[in-house]
């Protein structure tokens, strides 16, 4: 019985994620945006651009993003084209969020980061910008 125990606790360890405490969140480099216009008068033909919906920026917030606390980034600096900003998160009960902002739409994600989260770092290219002028590119987003 004793063995039984050691194997099913064994195998359980062998299953289980190595790094399961450690969250880490990222916005999507892109997301599927249905849009639909309808023209103002006859006379007018609706078109779309077909520009992409990648993402353009980044919002930390202290609490849901509807209460509108959104944090300055503690630390900004450039590096060649890049521009890299962090945020240090403390503990907080309100919890942080994370909202991914989309070019060329006003569509937005956002999801609530893990308690374990205490670092998010966006780096972005500020010498190249979408079509339609839809934001600065968004090199990578990393919480962790």
């Amino acid at each position: 019985m004793k063995r039984l125990k050691f194997i099913v606790i064994g195998l359980a360890c062998a299953l289980a994620p190595v790094n399961f405490a450690r969250a880490e969140s990222a916005c999507p480099q892109t997301i599927a945006v249905e849009q639909k216009a309808s023209a103002p008068a006859p006379d007018w033909t609706v078109t779309y651009s077909g520009y992409e919906s990648a993402v353009a920026g980044v919002t930390i917030f202290d609490g849901p993003p509807a209460e509108q606390a959104s944090l300055v980034p503690d630390n900004e600096k450039t590096a060649g084209d890049s521009v890299i900003q962090s945020w240090q998160l403390a503990k907080s009960a309100r919890g942080y969020w994370l909202q991914c902002n989309y070019a060329n739409t006003t569509a937005q994600i956002s999801r609530r980061l893990e308690a374990s989260v205490t670092r998010c770092e966006v780096v972005s290219d500020h010498n190249m910008r979408f079509g339609g002028g839809g934001g600065y590119v968004v090199k990578s987003v990393n919480c962790k």
